[in-house]
């Protein structure tokens, strides 16, 4: 099969025939970070200023933190306003551990990341319940907290009188200036960059992005969000904790003072001023945010909260998406590519996926059984005793007014929902009591009314997220497919998608999961006539030729009748009848339903 080649000839040559620009500049910006943080790290060393080398050691380290804070609150979506808290708890753990107990400085700073970890723990268990600004000021109260709870717990940690150590064998210099310190401080924030860099273009960071903005469907797709929570906090506190470690020999001491709440706004707002999710945001928002209020403006120092606020208020009202955002939104203004009617096409690729394939009909294996399904929201019934079975293979339709419990079945079959009473089998399992990721990794895929479309991703991550729900090994056709697709929308933007192409999209997404059932929720909505033939031949390719179970809920009429095998009609949460598509359009209980359609 040569799938590449509809995609130059195809419908989708237009496309194909524009220069792409990239969809974002995450790459560019990280090595013009570390460009940023060599100049910052190594400049001051090779001049021989003290003073500087100091001040920018910390910087650097708060750019690491901030870093982090950045992954967290845009990649994860996880509003945390406690990451000081980490980064002191690692120092001083470390600090406890290295200047009180005599322990190796390298084994204090493995109890202090340890430290930093289970602080993330901590971090992430309310994530499990709350989320947004309701997660942040849960956080922010841990922040509050802390330096208090080191002066009350002053036997250990000595108080308010603090802790100093010296670590010669990272402080002494080694050539001139330069010390194991100031470059371990100088490369850490280099690898932050490409740490966060390479999660956010793994299958992790999809996971972790998709989880933080539709948890529903990332359970439909076999991700758990709250799995995906903990590992980003995990993540941010091991990073952070280790910017703690580096702390406590740059500054040679630590005391509850040092890691009030300022230091976690100083994290949180240097991202929002430098551009939220941008890999150069934090380092711009840390130069911004920290080196203006406390050292060009050192006379005001006591005023800095104030000054953190001011600047964060001027900078996120000139710039609404920070200053790098603001950049690269205009950036991407300019070089975006993926609008218009040729945005996403699939019959090029459709008909490659049908060559050389052989026509199967459905068997009599049942693949989704509903036993007396009953599903109630209070006191209103949306499922009423459904009976109901799909056969392997088969295209089965549900129709019905709205209001008549079709989605509220779909949701019950993919897990979103529970039954009340009743139960459902999922190829002879019984999948009742199962929660959404594991029915979806019994190879289910489903889409939704309104499409699950991440403008934030590009066109083909959107894409993508299917392969990465997929269980199981890839078939050759699929992979074909998935090739040709990077080829063609690599770059492109889902943000210019039409609702038709959006739905198309989603569609596609359950082929590149290659689920072995799939449920497709009013997916023609919207869709244009010759989209609608493209979506018409796709359900039938799966059904006909990849032996696919289908079950499709829709209003168009004629559409369901010209590719189901099987139609099953709800009104008021009751099927009223269910059968082939002839006998159904000729059951009086259900001809006032259509009304209008060439089947009344």
């Amino acid at each position: 099969m040569q799938a590449t080649a509809n995609v130059q000839t195809g419908p989708v040559s237009m496309a194909e025939t524009k220069p792409k620009g990239r969809f974002n500049s995450d790459l560019t910006q990280v090595w013009i970070g570390v460009a940023l943080i060599a100049i910052t790290g190594f400049g001051p060393v090779i001049a021989g200023n003290s003073y500087w080398i100091h001040t920018f050691q910390l910087v650097n380290i708060y750019i690491a933190a901030a870093i982090f804070q950045n992954m967290l609150f845009v990649d994860a979506g996880q509003k945390s306003f406690g990451q000081g808290a980490i980064l002191g708890l690692a120092a001083y753990v470390a600090a406890i551990l290295f200047g009180l107990h005599g322990w190796s400085f390298a084994a204090a700073a493995m109890g202090g990341i340890v430290a930093a970890m289970l602080g993330g723990l901590l971090f992430a268990l309310p994530a499990l319940r709350v989320q947004g600004f309701h997660l942040g000021f849960v956080t922010m109260s841990a922040a509050i907290v802390f330096p208090q709870l080191l002066v009350t717990l002053d036997k250990w940690t000595n108080g308010i009188n603090g802790i100093s150590v010296t670590v010669p064998a990272l402080t002494n210099p080694i050539v001139g200036s330069m010390s194991p310190l100031a470059i371990a401080v100088a490369v850490f924030p280099m690898i932050a960059l490409f740490v966060h860099y390479g999660i956010r273009r793994s299958k992790l960071g999809r996971m972790m992005f998709v989880a933080a903005l539709s948890p529903e469907a990332a359970r439909s797709l076999g991700i758990k969000p709250g799995v995906m929570r903990f590992t980003a906090f995990i993540v941010a506190s091991i990073g952070t904790g280790i910017c703690g470690i580096l702390y406590l020999p740059t500054v040679a001491f630590v005391s509850p003072q040092g890691f009030n709440i300022e230091l976690s706004f100083v994290f949180f707002f240097a991202v929002v001023v430098g551009g939220r999710g941008q890999m150069l945001g934090p380092i711009i928002g840390i130069w911004i945010v920290y080196i203006l209020p406390n050292i060009l403006l050192a006379g005001f120092v006591e005023y800095r909260l104030l000054m953190y606020g001011c600047l964060t208020l001027v900078a996120v009202m000139a710039f609404p998406d920070g200053i790098v955002g603001s950049v690269e939104r205009l950036r991407a203004k300019r070089k975006q590519t993926g609008g218009g009617e040729q945005a996403f096409r699939i019959d090029g690729f459709l008909a490659d996926l049908q060559a050389g394939k052989t026509v199967r009909e459905p068997s009599e294996e049942i693949a989704v059984e509903v036993r007396n399904g009953t599903k109630k929201f209070g006191e209103v019934v949306a499922v009423s005793a459904v009976d109901l079975k799909v056969r392997k293979g088969e295209v089965h339709g549900l129709i019905g007014a709205n209001g008549s419990g079709k989605t509220s079945l779909l949701n019950v079959l993919s897990g979103l929902s529970r039954l009340n009473t009743g139960s459902f089998m999922i190829n002879g399992v019984d999948a009742t009591n199962m929660a959404a990721d594991r029915i979806a990794n019994m190879s289910l895929g489903r889409t939704f009314q309104a499409p699950r479309i991440f403008s934030q991703m590009s066109l083909w991550d959107n894409l993508k997220i299917g392969i990465d729900a997929r269980v199981g090994p890839a078939s050759a056709d699929i992979t074909a497919l998935a090739k040709a697709m990077e080829k063609s929308f690599g770059q492109d933007s889902a943000t210019l998608l039409s609702h038709g192409q959006r739905r198309l999209v989603e569609v596609m997404r359950t082929v590149l999961k290659e689920a072995t059932i799939v449920l497709f929720d009013e997916p023609a909505a919207g869709l244009s006539q010759s989209e609608r033939t493209n979506f018409a031949n796709l359900v039938k390719f799966l059904s006909r030729q990849m032996g696919k179970t289908v079950i499709l809920v829709e209003h168009d009429l004629d559409l369901v009748w010209g590719i189901a095998d099987t139609i099953t009609v709800l009104e008021q949460g009751r099927v009223v009848s269910s059968g082939k598509p002839d006998v159904v359009a000729k059951d009086p209980a259900v001809q006032h339903m259509f009304v209008g359609s060439r089947h009344a």
